[in-house]
């Protein structure tokens, strides 16, 4: 008896635990699309964005009594100013919830979070716009979304972040960093007040630059911080525990706290890098980390610290001391013959804090190095940074380029030669030379470059600069000459830059003038110096990706003017020759004056502007001038060109055209053609136009042979872009002997709507259709010899419509009424004359050849338009088939569900919710396939229709 008991008692517990887990396996779903609603409804109340999701999901098989919500291909992209840029693109976004949260409707705690794959683009414009602002302010929401709480509270324990990327451009601040495969992860009640958090951090890839300068290139970064968080209403206090940082081989760590309080911030930072080494150092300076480092020998002694202590607020900053010292520290490669000896360094930066910034100093008190003969010694002092600047620094270097290999391992194929001299002292305030004392302000000295010859498997061609000389002074730096040449390509520059201190030390505007003047400059070689090579690990990461989708922008506060002049120039395969003319560079704005070429077989002039006042948005407004240009190859290489008149590719023969054009731009200075305008004209001695698909179609309509072959003779037209199409003024042109007047336009997109009226001579009509014309003639005039039916004229006006696409033409004309109309239009006198009989009669005999055509045509259309209808009779029959068994199948289904549930309630309603569920999911499915049969049945009969209009 007892074991019966606890037979029905482990029954009914082993029931339980299947109807346990059953009720998790279906929870979810009811769940689901509240939680989605949930996400999206919170997402878009508070977020000036466009929010994006892919697949969702909702579990907690895993992580019971927590459900699991996952987004897969979550996208945050901007709006504005920062349309189409993806500040976030997540593959995999999960974060972990409390169940019952879920269930009693009110806010949903989140105490894990995970992403997996997250790209971020951080951009900042140079107004301080930032694309991560996007946080909805209050004036933007309704009085609702103001005082509606949160249906979400963080309640975070743990979160990951696996293999990310990041990218943060400030415009502003002139900086950009790149992380590749960050992994993060992090681990703390963040609910209390006292949270002990711990972190991990790894970087495979990370750099940094900033106003132009790589500070790091590519460093592997690991990081382990323990931080002591204490949170209360008056502050938070972040305290470092346990945590070591390691750049490449570099390992240092950091002490003390940063607070934040009310209206100001408190730090005491210390800098502790006393177990680095001189060579872990070098392992940030790319040319050593890259380049056999492992098996590098180093010598000396190494110290660096600093920290930074202090109040932070808006107008008070910290104070600092750091430094960094090297002394008799040597570097040599064991398979290389010489070393680099007597490596000195000596360099900091202090402030005391406070809110004169002036107090601020940066030196670099000495820095020596000696190498195969070769010396380099250099030093740098600044003070009052802020409102005078005084600057002293002295660059003395004497280098053989060729000796680099002794001390440097060089990679295969890579070679220097020629001397490097620099001999430059400058010390003085910037006062200075604002009030154009430069006697008080010493700059002196020269950059000197002789016989330079780089070669490397990195570039095609050899660089050889025969001379460079760079010369300063206080008012300018003068380069007085820089010729070279690589491959076929030689140039030759010279000029000079004023007020370049005022552009170091305060952004003010830096002056230049320079020509650059070239026998021959191969553009097509130069293009492809760099050879772009499949898992290349030489390439400028921070360069390429700081520059790809970004618009090209020209600094505001620089003005310079280039005088070019260039005998011959190879472009995209084209010879050009004698490119003349001055470019200007100013406000954000370049200017084009008087640019002349001789290329195409003729010259082109162009002025203008190109204006990046508004980065994002650039704009053009220039004015060609093309004379005696080969038609052929300006539209074979200019897409343009093929856009704007896709005749042009079908011609042959040369033209001349003078027209001004204003157009934004994209990024990638692509034309956006519908915002293009402008006008101009067009002329040609003669012009050839062979294979082009409207003139093919019209000669095959109006059955005149040789018509879509022409040649054109002493053409003028005028033309203008607007509502992006070309719209042709109406011109006059003969084709071959007919007199025709052509007017219309070409979109951008390739549609045509064109009208040619054309006066067609007597004996360009095709022979058979004027034979029937003559003899119905002859007929009617036998029938009723008073209507006096004159013969077809010596030119007969015939209107044709071109409409349709460059490739898809469709043709229209009056050319058969034409004819009748031609003979005088004796319809109603002759019906007078001869009655019916005559009526009948004329119909019979002129539209003998038309009847029998028209009713083939008739015949031909409907067998189109009735087999269209049997197809499509036939795909409605199955669609309402497969329709009417999804839904039977789903009504089966759901009977058999609540057969199951038998007496017990609750599986009664859960077989009523899973049964309606089932039949909603198959009425969508089946109304689906009703509707796909539908437009399916709709595109055949269109198709069908098409075709039997198409029959003529």
């Amino acid at each position: 008896m007892k074991t019966n008991k606890a037979k029905k008692v482990v029954k009914w517990i082993g029931l339980s635990f299947v109807g346990l887990f059953l009720i998790l396996l279906i929870l979810p779903y009811f769940f689901k699309n509240e939680i989605k609603e949930l996400v999206l409804k919170e997402v878009n109340k508070t977020l000036n964005a466009e929010l994006s999701m892919g697949d969702f999901d909702l579990t907690f098989i895993r992580t019971f009594p927590n459900m699991t919500i996952e987004l897969n291909d979550t996208k945050v992209v901007g709006t504005g100013d920062f349309k189409g840029v993806e500040l976030a693109n997540i593959k995999q976004f999960s974060a972990h919830v409390g169940f019952w949260s879920v269930v009693s409707g009110e806010q949903v705690e989140i105490d894990e979070i995970h992403l997996v794959e997250p790209s971020f683009d951080v951009r900042i414009l140079k107004d301080g716009k930032a694309n991560y602002d996007i946080v909805k302010p209050d004036s933007l929401k309704t009085p609702e979304e103001i005082s509606e709480p949160s249906s979400f509270k963080l309640s975070l324990k743990k979160y990951t972040i696996t293999n990310a990327m990041v990218k943060y451009d400030d415009k502003s601040s002139n900086m950009f960093a790149q992380i590749d495969q960050l992994n993060h992860e992090g681990a703390g009640d963040l609910t209390a007040e006292t949270v002990d958090f711990q972190t991990k951090t790894t970087m495979e890839k990370l750099s940094f630059k900033m106003d132009g300068i790589n500070y790091l290139s590519e460093v592997k970064t690991e990081a382990i911080a323990n931080l002591l968080m204490e949170m209360n209403d008056q502050s938070s206090k972040f305290t470092l525990k346990e945590n070591t940082f390691k750049l490449n081989a570099l390992t240092f760590s950091l002490d003390g706290f940063y607070e934040m309080l009310t209206g100001y911030d408190q730090m005491d930072l210390k800098l502790n890098a006393s177990k680095a080494t001189f060579k872990d150092f070098l392992s940030l300076v790319p040319t050593f980390y890259h380049s056999g480092y492992e098996s590098m020998l180093t010598k000396g002694n190494l110290a660096m610290g600093g920290f930074v202590k202090g109040r932070m607020d808006e107008e008070n900053m910290p104070g600092w001391d750091f430094n960094i010292s090297v002394d008799q520290a040597s570097v040599r490669y064991p398979d290389l013959p010489g070393s680099i000896q007597h490596i000195q360094l000596k360099a900091g930066s202090k402030f005391e804090g406070g809110k004169n910034m002036d107090l601020m100093t940066l030196d670099v008190e000495k820095f020596h190095a000696d190498f195969a003969g070769n010396t380099i010694d250099a030093m740098l002092k600044m003070r009052n940074p802020m409102t005078d600047p005084f600057l002293q620094s002295t660059i003395l270097a004497k280098v053989d380029l060729a000796t680099l290999k002794k001390v440097i391992p060089l990679s295969e194929g890579e070679s220097y030669t020629g001397k490097l001299n620099a001999d430059v002292r400058l010390k003085g305030r910037m006062s200075a030379i604002e009030n154009e004392n430069y006697e008080a302000f010493d700059a002196s000295g020269t950059i000197g470059l002789k016989n330079m010859v780089y070669a490397s498997k990195e570039v095609n061609d050899k660089v050889d600069i025969a001379e460079m000389v760079f010369r300063f002074s206080p008012k300018n730096l003068a380069l007085e000459k820089l010729d070279g040449k690589t491959g076929n390509s030689d140039f030759s520059i010279r000029g000079s830059i004023d007020n370049y201190m005022g552009y170091v030390f305060r952004e003010e505007l830096l002056k230049g003038t320079f020509s650059f003047t070239a026998n021959k400059l191969d553009l097509d070689q130069l293009m492809n110096l760099v050879p772009s090579e499949e898992g290349s690990d030489k390439t400028d990461t921070v360069k390429t990706n700081e520059t790809e989708n970004n618009p090209i922008a020209i600094p505001s506060n620089v003005d310079f003017v280039l005088q070019t002049s260039i005998a011959n120039v190879r472009y995209n395969n084209m010879d050009i020759k004698q490119v003349n003319g001055t470019v200007e560079l100013k406000e954000a704005i370049a200017t084009l004056e008087n640019l002349t070429m001789q290329t195409m077989g003729g010259t082109v002039g162009l002025k203008g502007k190109f204006n990046t006042v508004e980065p994002s948005k650039p704009v053009v407004d220039f004015a060609y001038s093309l004379k005696e240009i080969d038609i052929k190859e300006l539209a074979s290489n200019f897409l343009t060109i093929q856009k704007l008149a896709p005749i042009a590719a079908y011609a042959n023969g040369k033209i001349s055209s003078d027209f001004a054009m204003k157009s934004a731009l994209t990024s990638n200075l692509d034309p956006i053609y519908s915002s293009l305008s402008g006008v101009g004209d067009f002329a040609t001695k003669s012009i050839t136009i062979s294979g082009f698909k409207p003139m093919e179609k019209v000669s095959e309509t109006l059955n005149i042979r040789n018509f879509s072959n022409q040649t054109i003779k002493d053409l003028k037209t005028k033309f203008k872009f607007a509502d992006g199409k070309v719209s042709v003024m109406p011109f006059q042109v003969n084709l071959g002997k007919i007199k025709t007047t052509v007017s219309g336009s070409t979109s951008f997109e390739q549609a045509i709507d064109y009208t040619l009226k054309m006066l067609i001579p007597k004996e360009e009509i095709p022979g058979e259709i004027l034979k029937t014309a003559e003899q119905a003639i002859a007929k009617l005039n036998a029938l009723a010899p008073k209507l006096n039916v004159q013969s077809l004229p010596d030119f007969l006006p015939v209107t044709v419509l071109l409409g349709g696409t460059v490739l898809q033409p469709k043709i229209t004309s009056n050319y058969k009424e034409a004819i009748l109309e031609a003979t005088g239009n004796k319809k109603d006198q002759l019906i007078n004359a001869v009655k019916e009989t005559v009526k009948d009669t004329v119909k019979a005999i002129v539209g003998e050849k038309i009847k029998e055509v028209k009713e083939d045509l008739m015949q031909k259309k409907q067998q189109l338009l009735d087999e269209a209808q049997t197809k499509v009779t036939q795909l409605n029959a199955e669609a309402k088939k497969a329709a009417d068994l999804l839904r039977s199948e789903a009504q089966k289904q759901s009977n058999e569900l609540m057969k199951q549930a038998g007496a017990n309630p609750l599986k009664q309603k859960a077989a009523e919710i899973a049964g309606v569920k089932i039949k909603k999911e198959a009425e969508e499915k089946a109304l689906k396939i009703e509707r796909e049969a539908q437009q399916r049945s709709t595109n055949i009969m269109a198709t069908a229709r098409e075709k039997a209009d198409a029959l003529k």
